[in-house]
C-alpha cells in the first residue's frame, strides 16, 4: 500500500501544478535602426507584478507591461520595444511568479535573443 501512495501524491502534484507558458518561443529577428516592437504573452496564471522582473543587454530595448481594465500594470501581457543601433544580438531575460489558488503558483523564465540584421 505505501508503495502506492507516494508516486500517487506526485502524480497529484503534478497534475494540480499551474503550467505556465510565455509564447513566442522565439522572437523575430530586427534590423538596424529600425523600430522593433513584439508582443509576449504569459499565460497559465496571473502573474504577480511584484515578483516580474527583467532584463536586456541593449539599453535601447525595453520590456512594458499591459495594463488591465483596473490600471494596473499586466505582466501577462507584455511588449518589447527597441531600435536597433548595433548588429550585435539581443539577449533578452524575464522571470515571474504566478498567484496560486488551492495549490502554490508557479515560477517562469524565459531567455530570448534576437538576431540584428543590416538590411531588411
Amino acid at each position: 500500500m505505501n508503495r502506492y501512495l507516494v508516486p500517487f501524491i506526485a502524480m497529484l502534484l503534478v497534475g494540480c501544478t499551474a503550467n505556465v507558458k510565455v509564447t513566442p518561443n522565439k522572437l523575430p529577428d530586427a534590423y538596424l535602426n529600425q523600430p522593433y516592437t513584439v508582443d509576449v504573452v504569459v499565460t497559465g496564471g496571473t502573474v504577480i507584478n511584484r515578483s516580474f522582473s527583467s532584463k536586456t543587454s541593449n539599453n535601447d530595448f525595453k520590456i512594458i507591461p499591459g495594463v488591465r481594465d483596473s490600471g494596473q500594470d499586466n505582466y501577462n501581457n507584455l511588449k518589447i520595444n527597441g531600435i536597433a543601433t548595433t548588429l550585435e544580438p539581443i539577449t533578452i531575460y524575464m522571470y515571474g511568479e504566478t498567484y496560486g489558488t488551492n495549490f502554490p503558483g508557479a515560477g517562469f523564465e524565459q531567455e530570448y535573443t534576437i538576431e540584428v540584421k543590416a538590411n531588411k
